[in-house]
Formats: structure tokens, sequence, C-alpha cells
């Protein structure tokens, strides 16, 4: 019998262990075994029977109170009854002694220092001086406490642009204090700050809606059961995804013109991200993607499982124009090995396969101390099929070219086709070196040629080659005299071209008449309203003429303009040893352009 208060409460063995009991919940039964020195019925004769009444009270979370009365019958001794010297109190949890107590004849006991929501086993012994006697058991559940501990390992599963969802796990088993019915997440804009939103639920996650891209966030959790609930969890930052990329603006069989979204704030740097996308399946979220997982051009070419791969590295200097061709077949080194000067973090930008679609995001670096975060995953944009070889354009390229010796012949040779595009010259079997090559407006190969004599007439042949296919493109170079003996030639061209020229100088001329007209009307009315100009005006003539070194020295100065490098990709301001490799703008054009190829491959 269990006593609780006035109550008292039939003890039972079955107790749920999902369920924490109070005192008026619990059930316990009665329960004998005997205990002796000895299995003889003589000596048991001797020894007293169980306690009875044993009453489990004052149940709580960390202790209870036991009462007993003692036996009727206390065992013989020789021929009356025996004197009880002691108890015996035995405290089990499951199937492990936890405490072993022998006792003065008192017949209570508080038993302190126990875990809530616990079951327990209780059994009481009398003692005479045979020995013990009869056990009585009981079973009970000490009642619930406020969880102890917080819930541990919050972790992002996904996250977007404007959505969070995140999991974590229950307190630790020896300190949930019971069971726990429901949990209670907060999400603030700093690490202790107040509740933006404040969720509960019995399950372990929750998606957050409505955030600010490109945000930092923090979540905290707090456990709760019925006796109360648990301080918060520490803190967890989260950043929120950037927005995507929109999709691809220029398309062709292997490359892709995307406009990033540059970041507002401050970065050191960004990864520029990229996937072949396979059976229309969606990539998972991007900041799932650990820096680790993140491969090179080459590995994931030879995946037979798509892998996101690294396909550029954009430094944050200079920022300025936010276009990025994604396989325009260009080097790129991680901002992070510059000392190093490792070609081991250089970044291929390789051609893309036709008629196949590809996501990009990007990885943006916040400090030196690995904090960063992703942006969505882009719209899938599909490469173009490949139709055949580089196209010649035939009307920007040029024609056949009439010269005579000593002239500097200029010849044109443009063409579209999939990158990368290149140009060889020759001559009668023999290789010319182009002069320079562009790639706006489009790809491009310029060559001079001096004609020294005969041999310099004749055909020059430009081979033109891109990914896949090439082809070749011919200019005649035609002596002068020879186009005189032509029959069909009557000399207009000759007449039409005298008469341009002539119009063209005689515009000049009476450019020139009306600034020098206006010039000497301004200074005939500037001397008259200040005679010193004309008197210094004077004396600077003199000097020129008097020292026309100076005007040698002069001359010797001219106004040169930087030449202006323009590439497709993020331009940079001010110098920085590692120029070279790195996107200095979006959408910039190599004056020089030179068939680059990832190192290692």
């Amino acid at each position: 019998m269990v006593k609780s208060g006035d109550s008292e409460i039939q003890l039972s063995d079955n107790i749920p262990s999902e369920v924490c009991a109070t005192s008026k919940d619990l059930q316990a039964d009665d329960a004998t075994n005997q205990m002796s020195t000895s299995e003889d019925p003589a000596v048991q004769i001797l020894l007293p029977d169980k306690t009875t009444n044993l009453t489990v009270t004052n149940i709580t979370s960390r202790s209870v109170q036991i009462f007993w009365a003692d036996p009727e019958n206390t065992g013989d001794d020789r021929g009356r009854a025996a004197v009880l010297i002691g108890f015996l109190i035995k405290l089990k949890k499951g199937n492990a002694l936890i405490r072993n107590v022998t006792t003065d004849k008192v017949n209570k006991r508080k038993l302190t220092n126990l875990t809530p929501c616990t079951t327990y086993e209780i059994s009481v012994a009398a003692k005479n001086k045979h020995g013990f006697g009869e056990e009585t058991i009981a079973s009970l559940m000490t009642s619930e406490e406020a969880p102890s501990g917080p819930p541990v390992n919050i972790k992002s599963t996904s996250r977007s642009a404007s959505s969070l969802s995140f999991t974590w796990d229950s307190p630790e088993k020896d300190k949930q204090n019971g069971v726990i019915i429901s949990y209670t997440a907060c999400v603030s804009h700093s690490e202790n700050g107040p509740c933006l939103e404040i969720f509960t639920t019995s399950k372990r996650e929750w998606i957050v809606r409505n955030l600010n891209a490109s945000t930092k966030y923090y979540v905290r959790v707090l456990a709760t059961n019925k006796a109360g609930s648990s301080a918060y969890s520490g803190s967890k930052a989260f950043f929120m995804n950037g927005r995507a990329a929109k999709k691809a603006t220029e398309v062709t069989s292997s490359t892709l013109t995307f406009s990033l979204e540059i970041p507002s704030k401050t970065f050191l740097y960004f990864y520029v991200v990229a996937l072949k996308l396979k059976g229309g399946k969606e990539p998972a979220s991007s900041d799932s993607y650990e820096n680790s997982e993140l491969v090179k051009y080459a590995e994931a070419r030879k995946s037979t499982n798509p892998k996101s791969y690294i396909a550029a590295v954009v430094a944050s200097s200079g920022v300025h124009r936010n276009m990025f061709i994604l396989g325009d077949g260009r080097n790129t080194s991680d901002p992070t090995s510059r000392r190093r000067r490792s070609i081991s973090s250089d970044y291929y930008n390789g051609p893309l396969e036709p008629g196949t679609s590809y996501s990009v995001f990007q990885r943006i670096a916040l400090n030196d101390k690995s904090e960063y975060y992703s942006t969505d995953w882009s719209p899938p944009s599909k490469t173009n099929e490949y139709t055949g070889g580089p196209h010649v354009l035939t009307k920007m390229s040029s024609g056949d070219i009439k010269a005579k010796e000593g002239d500097l012949v200029n010849l044109m040779c443009s063409a579209q086709g999939e990158p990368p595009i290149t140009f060889s010259w020759e001559k009668d079997q023999k290789p010319l070196d182009s002069i320079v090559e562009i790639e706006k407006p489009h790809r491009s190969s310029f060559l001079v040629v001096t004609v020294e004599d005969q041999s310099s007439f004749g055909k020059y042949i430009c081979h033109i080659r891109d990914r896949f296919q090439s082809t070749t493109y011919t200019i005649w170079v035609q002596k002068l005299e020879d186009i005189g003996n032509d029959k069909n030639d009557d000399g207009s061209d000759k007449y039409l071209a005298g008469i341009i020229v002539l119009a063209i100088l005689l515009i000049i001329s009476v450019v020139i008449n009306i600034a020098y007209f206006i010039y000497q009307n301004r200074r005939h009315k500037s001397s008259k309203a200040n005679p010193e100009n004309e008197s210094r005006d004077r004396n600077n003539s003199k000097d020129i003429y008097e020292n026309p070194d100076k005007i040698k020295d002069d001359a010797n100065y001219e106004q040169v303009e930087s030449e202006q490098s323009t590439y497709t990709a993020l331009k940079r301001t001010g110098k920085d040893e590692n120029d070279d490799h790195l996107y200095g703008h979006l959408n910039e054009v190599h004056e020089d352009s030179v068939n680059q190829k990832e190192t290692g491959m």
C-alpha cells in the first residue's frame, strides 16, 4: 500500500516507462520474496515474516519517503517471539542495485538523490538475530521536473533567399527530466536579441519564411515537459541565400552568359559554381555544399554523375559590371593562395556541352574566418545544339586587295563559332604572324603585309578553328599595274576618287578660314578691352621666334592615352599581383587572345 497525502494507492509493477507518474498516478503491489540465511525449514521458522503496510509517499522528482510496519511474526527465539534489531532497504533501477542500506529499528526512510521520471524498485526486509526475513517489494516512478538541458545540434537542412529550414535534437537523455512534449524556436537578428518570430511545435523542425536575402539570422530553441521548460540553447547563426542569377541572356553551343548578383555587402571574393543538370533533376540546396565538395572542371567533366564545380573566382576589388560567360575557357586563381602562387588553386572555366542544361550559384566569402553564404541556383539554361564549323563573316573580313610595291596592306579575318576560336595565317605554305586578335564585335585576326616585291602578291590563307571544326578564308593581294589592263576598267573609279579628295580638301579649307576669322575677331575685341594682353602677345611671339628650342621641347611631349584592356569579367581597379588570374570585370574582351587550357589537364 502506498500513501500520498491522505490517499492510499495500490502499488503495481506495471508502470509505463514513457510516462512519469506523480504520487497520485503511482500504482504498485506488494510482492513477497523469501530471504534467509538458510533454506532449512527449521531455520526459517526462526526468521521474521515480511514487513507489512509498505507505504511510499511524498514522491517528487528527486526523492520519496517510505513507511512500513513490523511483521506480525518476528521469528522464534526458544519458544518466544524474537526481537527485531533492524531492517534492510534495497533500491534498484532496472536490474542494477543502486542502494543497499541497513537501518536500526526505525520504520521509515527518506530516499534522496533520485532521477526525475525514473522507475525504481524498493524492498524492505526485517532482521532478528537469526537473519533477514521475507522482503516486501514496491515499484514507483519519480515525478518530472523542467528539463535541465536545452535542445542540441541545431542545423539547417535547406535555405533560400527568403526561407530557412532547420532541425534540432532533444536535450541529452539525463537532462530531459521527463517526457518532452513541445519545443519553442526563436529567430532574431542578434545572438540574444528579441525574437522576430516564435514558433511552438511538437516536432523537431521548423521552416521560417518571408526572411530577407543575404541577411544573417540567429536561431535558438528550448524544450518543454509537463513540469516546465528548459533554458534556450545557444544561438546558431545562419546566412540567408542571396538572390539567384537570372536565366542566361546569351547562348551558344558551348557558352552561357549570365547576369550575376554582385553582393552589396563587403566581401573578399566569390566563386561561380556551375552544375550540369541531368534528367531534369533539381540540384540540392546551394548552401548544402561544403567548400570541400566543390570540384574543378576536369573532375566534373570526367564524372559519370554531375558534380558542382568552381568555374571562376572573382575578387571584390573594383567590381563594376556583372556579366559572366560560363564556358569561356579562362583560368582564374584562388585569392587565398596568391602568396603561394600554387597552380593547384587555378580554376578552369571550360567549354560547356552542346544541347545541355546548366545552372550556377555564387559562393560569397565574407572574411578570412571561413564565413560565407551562397546565392540560390539560377534557373536552368540550355546551350544550343552544335550546327557546324566556324562561320566566316565575309562582310567584316577583308576582300581581295589591289596594291603596289612599297604599300602596307591590312588583312582582316573575322569569324563566329564555338569558343575558343583561333586563327593562323599562311602564304605559299609558309606560316605568317598576325599583329593582333580581338574579341569584339566579333572574333577577328589582323595581318599587316609589307608589299616588298613580286613575291608579296598572291593568295593569303586565314585558317580558322573553333572548338569542334576548322575552315579557311582566302584573300588575294593583286598587283596594281595588272588592274589597268582590265578591259572592263573604264577609269571611272579613279575619277570618282579624285572628286572625293577635292571635295574633302575644299571642306577643310572652308573650316580653317572660318575658324581663323573667328579667332582674329575675338582677339581684336580682347585687345581693345585690355591693352596689356596685346603687348604680352607680341612679347610671346617675339620669344617664340628668338627661342625656337622652346618649340622643340614642347614637341617632345604628347598626350598618351593609356591603352584600355577589355575583359569579360569584373573590372578591377588598382594593381594586384594576381590580376592576371582574376576576372577583373565581367564581360571583358582580351586584346591578345590566347587559347587557354586548364592547368593540370
